[in-house]
């Protein structure tokens, strides 16, 4: 099933007459690129990263504004009801696909309101337990939720992100009762780990508590385990079903012109392969992901209907 593919045909029209030659002289004003998420998390840095670049690729002002709320609904809500001009676009993820089945009565579609421009990265979330944890491995919190029920606390960011998901996944996918606690953010959540207010935090940014051993990492949600901690398993070695890639991607309003989105995929997969950038998003744990707007497009088409399998039977609803 192609589902944007479907939603853009009948939206194609509103691009016809944007000539390339009508913007060749974008962009002549400052770009924004929105951030539906609160600042100084893994995703925020990435996003200033990328701004910081294009703003010297493109010649122009890129800035990031941050607009959290909603599990990124209201940033994403703000973009997708923008001027498809070019000059207003949205730094969305994996929390976009999961909204759409969430939200029962969306502000926005992520199908027919928004065009994917350019991925940036994949990475995985941390399983982590705090320091007083009695067990350093996802099979042994396993084993201690079941003889527990109810007394282990999971923190992540907030309700849809995928940290949340991945916290969700787990108590059902290793059938345990575990209390899954949102926070404002991902930081929020890992400060709730190392101050004993939770037991288990998951969170993508959470590799340097790791590295320095304020926090112990138990597993990381993608297939396998990520070349930037090779010795922490990937929960599918405990949980084979278990797979929650975290991503960060942009899009644009749908009706943007085809030769802004394809400039901007350009200078943003240049940017891409930049070793400051690629140094800089290792440190964040991420990996850089190039792909062109129609691969993205079949990607995100392909977590949707990823997720749909999984959300519809967990009768989850936030309206």
């Amino acid at each position: 099933m192609k589902i944007r593919k479907l939603a853009c045909f009948a939206m194609a029209a509103l691009a016809i007459g944007m000539t390339t030659k009508a913007y060749a002289t974008w962009p002549e004003r400052t770009v924004r690129l929105v951030a539906p998420f609160a600042a100084g998390g893994n995703s925020d840095a990435m996003a200033r990263l990328i701004a910081h670049h294009l703003s010297e690729s493109l010649h122009q002002t890129v800035i990031v504004e941050n607009r959290p709320g909603a599990g990124s609904m209201i940033g994403s809500q703000a973009v997708a009801r923008s001027k498809p001009d070019g000059y207003t676009l949205l730094v969305g993820s994996i929390a976009n696909v999961t909204n759409h089945y969430f939200y029962k009565k969306r502000t926005y579609d992520l199908v027919t309101d928004l065009v994917p421009v350019a991925q940036l990265v994949a990475m995985p979330n941390y399983i982590v337990a705090n320091n007083n944890f009695p067990g350093g491995t996802l099979p042994e919190l396993i084993d201690y939720a079941k003889s527990h029920p109810g007394k282990v606390n999971c923190a992540s960011a907030g309700v849809g992100t995928s940290p949340y998901m991945s916290c969700v996944l787990l108590q059902n996918l290793a059938d345990i009762d575990i209390v899954n606690v949102p926070y404002q953010s991902g930081l929020a959540a890992i400060q709730a780990a190392m101050g004993g207010e939770v037991q288990i935090v998951v969170a993508n940014e959470v590799l340097p508590f790791i590295k320095d051993n304020s926090l112990t990492g138990l597993a990381v949600t993608t297939p396998e385990r990520s070349p930037y901690s090779p010795d922490i398993p990937a929960a599918s070695e405990s949980i084979p079903e278990f797979d929650v890639t975290s991503w960060v991607a942009v899009f644009a309003p749908t009706g943007t012109p085809d030769p802004v989105i394809d400039r901007l995929n350009k200078e943003i997969n240049q940017i891409l392969q930049l070793p400051e950038v690629v140094k800089r998003f290792e440190a964040l744990g991420a990996v850089p992901v190039r792909r062109t707007p129609q691969e993205l497009g079949d990607y995100v088409d392909s977590e949707l209907e990823r997720w749909e399998r999984i959300i519809e039977p967990l009768n989850i609803s936030l309206d």
